[in-house]
């Protein structure tokens, strides 16, 4: 025979039991939802990343020279994007982005240089976590 008292005592245990499994799962959710919105809200568009200095204008700007920059800017996003898929470490990614800009000489000292080096740090820290500094990111257009 079940009294009222332990009834009572068994609901509550459950109640707990269930608000503390219903606050976890709900923690972690509410935090991943956070986070992702942080993240959409700090992504930047390659345009923006690419072409924020202010030396960079339109009429300097035609479809011969702007074909290498695009073509290396898809290289690059997809490279980054493999690398954070595979989990590649900061060598082998800094390795593989330095050959990938050695394929288009004509981009150091442009005045793409300064905005295509923006764009992998955007990249590079979005997508795979890794945080470039000014020498590294300097140090990937060296020859």
């Amino acid at each position: 025979m079940i009294t009222w008292t332990t009834y009572l005592l068994w609901l509550c245990i459950l109640l707990v039991i269930y608000y503390a499994v219903v606050v976890v799962f709900f923690r972690v959710k509410i935090g991943s939802i956070l986070s992702l919105k942080k993240r959409i809200a700090e992504k930047k568009a390659v345009d923006s990343v690419l072409f924020k200095e202010k030396d960079t204008t339109v009429e300097d700007q035609d479809a011969t020279t702007m074909a290498p920059v695009h073509s290396l800017v898809d290289e690059l996003q997809a490279l980054v994007s493999q690398a954070g898929k595979e989990g590649m470490d900061k060598e082998g990614l800094s390795s593989s982005i330095k050959m990938l800009l050695g394929k288009y000489p004509g981009t150091k000292g442009s005045i793409y240089q300064n905005g295509i080096t923006n764009l992998i740090e955007v990249i590079a820290e979005d997508q795979c976590d890794i945080r470039f500094s000014e020498d590294e990111l300097n140090a990937l257009w060296d020859e």
